[in-house]
Order: structure tokens, then C-alpha cells, then sequence
């Protein structure tokens, strides 16, 4: 049957230009007209109202005024509501979809029309903190926030993401109902959407923080120390040496880079949510100790947070110094630089950027750096604790 009709253009428009800043696509849900997209598709007009409105244009080509509801900002969705006639909607599906199906994704790419894309559900994404459902097609930018839909026409998902090369993502069905049973049925004041926002936002840190504060850490050999392994099941870690770089011959550097690169969007401009810590050995047998140095400092100057923020999102960071005695074997002495700043909007969340350099005999060196965004002081420093007592050498021979 056609359902062209149940789904949705969504338009942001910049007030002082009167022109398109951003498109995206959503489906029709109930017969009230209360529509399904992204959050990232209206965020714009959601941190900043005064400036941008956000509208419609229907199967037909009409436009019309949309008002926002709810959002949940943590799994990229919201809730918009037009006032038209339209009584059609899509429905959503009542059993789960089973892997190897075949599904359709929906949404309006490039502003060329509407579009329809096949592919297979390829189940829930490994090793993923937030659920997201791995589709074998190519969702385009324009189709964000548009329906996944099933062989009967009802919806499994919402477009949410694309990596190319036919891998794309869904924002499951069961993130969608848990929102559309929280909503009311009115419409959540401009004035409080920063509040709802900043209440999901700190909710979900926290329990994403207690997870990787409870966790058993593994540990892994990397030079003369022992560093930390994958935190979690959802932390990748990857390594690499420079046996086969030029700079073989002066000195050997083996790092450990690992990460949760799951962000959650707020604009444009600026993300939260990420993780990452990354280890390097450094050792030579032919630099001095000045040599050594300098190329040991060149490379500590890589450390950088990981994730987007301009100035008018967060303040600068500020640094505290201190120096460490780390156990092993045999203590050494690890100068430590802990960086925080802080959000503006968000108030009560902070980037961490931590760093650790330890050099021995000067001939031998460890750099420990993590990053995290989006995380609540205290719980930021028990984190730090904890990293710092888990990096340990294992010898100081020479």
C-alpha cells in the first residue's frame, strides 16, 4: 500500500535569512499528527529557538509549522507535531525483526524526493554502549530521522546514521517506544528543553560511569609496563609499533590506542560522550638523554579531547600538575597533568583530559593520556584514581 503520505520533509530555517540550514526527514505515528525524527535533524531550533523555526513539507509538496514536543537526546530522537488534516500514520510493529530480514528505509536524500532503500537487518551493533540496528543500505543525508520499516509496513527503527560502503544504522523500535511512552501528550515548553536535555544527559553519564568504574579491568604488556586492556565490551583497542618506520634506528615507539567513539550529538558544532585512552613506549639504544627527550616530548604533545566543542559551549580547560609515584616492581615517579573544563549550557558536566609522563634513565619512557566528555566532576576524579593506580611498571632495568 502507498504510505508516501505518513512521511515527512523536515525543514530548519535560519529567522534572518529565511533559508534552509539544515534537512532531514520524520514519519507520522498517530492520527494527531505527531511526527517521529532525529534529534540532531531540529537541535538547532532546539538550543537556540530565538533564531530558527522548524517546518514541514508533506507528500504533496505543502509546507507547514511544526512544534517541537520532546526530545531524547542521548539515543536521537524527537518528537515534532504539525497541525494538518492528515488522519494517515504508520504503525508500529508489534514482534521484533529477525536477523537476515529484509527491511526498507525511508527519507528524503539530498532534497531529491522521496526515496525508498532495501537491505537486511544484520542484527544489534557488537560492541556498541547505545543500541543501534545494522542495516546493509545506504541511508543518505536527508534521510536522517526518516522510518525502518518492515515487509508489512510497519516500523522497526528510525534512520539514524550512515557509514558508507552499504553500512548503515537504525535507532532501535524500543528506544522509540520508551520515548513515546514518556510523552504526555502536550507539547515540553521551549524554556524547560535545555533541562530535559541536561537531565538525560546527566543520567546517562552516570550509569555509563558506573560501568566503567565497577568494571575488572584487564591489563595488557606494553615495553616495561603494564597498562590497561579493553574496559569494557564496548572499548575497542588497537596497536602498533614502529619496527618498520624510519625512525626504527633511533628509537622504537609501541602504542595501545583505545576507544569508545559513540558521541552523542547537541549541534553542529558540538558532541559528548566520548572515550578514549592511549598508551606509548618509547626506547632507544642510540639517542642521549636530551635526544631522547625531545623526541618523547614531541609526541606527548599529541594529546587532545576527544570530542567537538567550541568556545560558546565549554570554558577553557583548566590544569593541575602533580607527580605520582606509580607501583610495579619498582616505584617511579609519573608527572601527571590533569586538564577539566567545563560545560556552559550543561551546567554540572565537564571534559577530562588526563596525561602521564614518565621517562626513565633517559633512555626509556611511557606517556598515559585518556579523554572523556560529558562527565560529572566527581565521578571524572574517581576515574583519574583509578586509571592512574592501574598503569604500573613492571621494570626499571636498565
Amino acid at each position: 500500500k502507498a504510505i508516501h503520505d505518513r512521511i515527512y520533509q523536515i525543514q530548519t530555517i535560519e529567522l534572518n535569512s529565511g533559508s534552509k540550514s539544515s534537512l532531514g526527514s520524520a514519519f507520522q505515528v498517530n492520527a494527531n499528527g505527531l511526527l517521529v525524527t532525529n534529534f540532531h535533524v531540529v537541535a538547532s531550533y532546539a538550543l537556540e529557538p530565538e533564531k530558527y523555526r522548524i517546518e514541514y513539507v508533506n507528500h504533496a509538496g505543502q509546507t507547514g509549522a511544526l512544534e517541537l514536543q520532546d526530545v531524547d537526546v542521548v539515543n536521537d530522537l524527537a518528537l515534532v507535531q504539525h497541525q494538518d488534516s492528515s488522519q494517515h500514520f504508520l504503525e508500529l510493529a508489534d514482534i521484533p525483526v529477525e536477523q537476515g530480514a529484509a527491511v526498507f528505509s525511508m527519507g528524503n536524500p539530498h532534497d531529491l524526493g522521496m526515496t525508498v532503500v532495501s537491505g537486511t537487518f544484520n542484527g544489534l551493533t557488537a560492541h556498541s554502549y547505545y543500541d543501534r540496528m545494522l542495516f546493509s543500505g545506504s541511508i543518505n543525508p536527508g534521510m536522517s530521522g526518516g522510518p525502518a520499516l518492515n515487509a508489512e509496513g510497519k516500523v522497526i527503527g528510525v534512520n539514524v546514521a550512515t557509514a558508507g560502503n552499504q553500512i548503515s544504522f537504525f535507532v532501535p523500535l524500543t528506544r522509540l517506544r520508551e520515548l513515546l511512552g514518556r510523552y504526555t501528550g502536550a507539547a515540553l515548553p521551549v524554556s524547560e528543553l535545555r533541562a530535559r536535555m541536561q537531565s538525560q544527559l546527566m543520567a546517562n553519564q552516570r550509569t555509563y560511569i558506573e560501568t566503567l568504574l565497577s568494571a575488572e579491568w584487564p591489563v595488557a604488556k606494553l615495553g616495561e609496563a603494564t597498562v590497561i586492556g579493553e574496559m569494557t565490551p564496548f572499548t575497542r583497542c588497537w596497536g602498533a609499533s614502529s619496527d618498520n618506520q624510519e625512525n626504527r634506528l633511533l628509537f622504537n615507539v609501541t602504542t595501545s590506542n583505545c576507544m569508545n567513539a559513540e558521541f552523542i550529538y547537541l549541534s553542529n558544532r558540538f558532541t559528548t560522550g566520548g572515550l578514549q585512552y592511549e598508551f606509548s613506549w618509547l626506547d632507544t639504544k642510540t639517542l642521549n638523554p636530551f635526544q631522547f627527550y625531545q623526541a618523547y616530548q614531541e609526541h606527548i604533545q599529541g594529546a587532545a579531547p576527544i570530542n567537538a566543542a567550541w568556545q560558546q559551549d565549554v570554558t577553557n580547560f583548566a590544569c593541575h600538575q602533580d607527580f605520582v609515584e606509580s607501583g610495579g616492581d619498582s616505584a617511579a615517579v609519573t608527572k601527571s597533568i590533569l586538564c577539566v573544563r567545563a560545560y556552559k549550557e550543561f551546567t554540572g558536566l565537564y571534559d577530562f583530559l588526563y596525561t602521564g609522563a614518565t621517562v626513565q634513565n633517559g633512555r626509556k619512557g611511557l606517556i598515559s593520556h585518556f579523554t572523556i566528555s560529558g562527565i560529572e566532576k566527581e565521578l571524572g576524579l574517581q576515574l583519574t584514581q583509578k586509571f592512574i593506580e592501574h598503569v604500573r611498571w613492571t621494570s626499571l632495568s636498565n
